[in-house]
């Protein structure tokens, strides 16, 4: 059940970010929503059904984008997995954390779609501008709490069966077996 709100309501981030937000002017900047959601996802879901998650954002974002093909999927999947073997080591759960994760990890993951586009297609003109960046990064470290703060909110108003969705909690120190 879980599962499907949360393709839906990426879904629907992606066409808002894809349709309102182009439309605001640029120096007032578009938030990446469903690159929150991915966090999001990456932060709170477990391996395999995040993993899947993740794909199907990584698809979408592909099939709005029409630029290279599996760019989307493999940077979400990258982000998630690199993610998860941080979170085994360090606390990137909490909410406190979220807006320098959000931040970082963006710097990342455009980072590396600028590479793979300049190493793999490199007839394509695109633009690196380290305003566009940073303010891409500023907008989503303030959104990072809020959202965090509601799709927690979705998780806890949909019902027990939320429970599943999330990695088993263990009581105790997360980090001693």
């Amino acid at each position: 059940m879980l599962i499907t709100v949360f393709i839906i309501l990426g879904a629907f981030l992606l066409v808002v970010q894809t349709t309102i937000f182009v439309r605001t002017p640029q120096w007032l900047g578009n938030p990446d929503l469903l690159f929150l959601l991915v966090l999001f996802v990456a932060t709170k879901v477990d391996k395999y059904r995040g993993i899947i998650l993740v794909m199907i954002y990584g698809l979408m974002m592909d099939i709005f984008s029409g630029f290279v093909p599996g760019l989307y999927p493999a940077v979400y999947l990258g982000l998630f997995l690199t993610i998860k073997y941080i979170s085994s080591q360090v606390i990137v759960d909490e909410p406190t954390h979220q807006p320098p994760l959000a931040a970082a990890c963006y710097l990342l993951c455009s980072g590396a779609i600028y590479l793979y586009i300049a190493i793999f297609n490199p007839g394509t003109n695109i633009l690196w501008s380290w305003r566009d960046l940073l303010l891409q990064m500023f907008i989503l470290a303030i959104l990072a709490l809020p959202s965090y703060h509601l799709l927690s909110r979705i998780v806890f108003k949909i019902g027990a069966n939320g429970k599943s969705l999330f990695s088993p909690g263990k009581s105790g120190n997360r980090f001693i077996s």
